[in-house]
Parts: structure tokens; C-alpha cells; sequence
């Protein structure tokens, strides 16, 4: 199972990394939860609007490092990224670190919780 979520982290990294919002729909959890790097909490539509919208932009999404940590129904995905990109016009670029939780929801694994902060160089 850990070799399934780390592919599904390798999904969600093109998603993201092109905006693809079919792929990024498939892939969350209708009732997702995440936190982002400032602090507020997300769902599911504010992370499609953001690519959808392309108020988002990723140029770079490079996953550094995935540690998985899988059980039957559930797994945990801690991922080091480097980023680089625009967020409502205003460029950014770092190392970041998101976890996720990871649920097996009928016959498909989502992100249904997550959160993401920057790293210090």
C-alpha cells in the first residue's frame, strides 16, 4: 500500500503542478481539510477555485523527499517539496513541507486532511 500512495503523491504533484483540476477533483476528499502555510483552513472547492481560477500558478514542484506511513484504511504522507510559482500575482519560491491524510473512501484512495509549511533553507 505505501507504494500506491506514494504513486498517488506522484498524481497529485503533475495535478498541481499543471493545474489539472479533473485529476485534483478525483484525487481530494469532498471533505477535505487543509491548513494552509498562513494558517487558514481550506476545502476541497478553495483548492479547485485556486487552479481552476489559475490564481495559483506552479512553475517548479519538485518532491524532495516522501515518507509514507500506511495502516489498512488509511496512510499518512509527509512530502519535502521545492516550489516555485505565483499566488495572486505575487511570486514565491521555497522548500516546503505538506503532510497528508490519506482515506480509503469506497474503491479509491483521497486526501482528506492535510497541511503545508514552508522550510527553512
Amino acid at each position: 500500500m505505501e507504494s500506491a500512495i506514494r504513486d498517488l503523491e506522484e498524481q497529485l504533484r503533475l495535478a498541481m503542478l499543471g493545474s489539472d483540476v479533473a485529476a485534483l477533483e478525483r484525487l481530494v476528499s469532498d471533505d477535505l481539510l487543509f491548513v494552509g502555510p498562513g494558517g487558514a483552513t481550506f476545502g476541497k472547492q478553495d483548492d479547485l477555485e485556486l487552479h481552476r481560477s489559475r490564481r495559483q500558478k506552479l512553475s517548479q514542484a519538485d518532491w524532495e523527499a516522501v515518507s509514507v506511513q500506511a495502516r489498512a484504511h488509511c496512510a499518512v504522507s509527509v512530502v519535502t517539496a521545492a516550489l516555485s510559482g505565483s499566488l495572486d500575482g505575487a511570486a514565491f519560491s521555497g522548500r516546503f513541507r505538506y503532510i497528508r491524510m490519506w482515506a480509503r473512501l469506497g474503491d479509491a484512495w483521497k486526501v482528506v486532511g492535510g497541511s503545508v509549511t514552508a522550510v527553512a533553507p
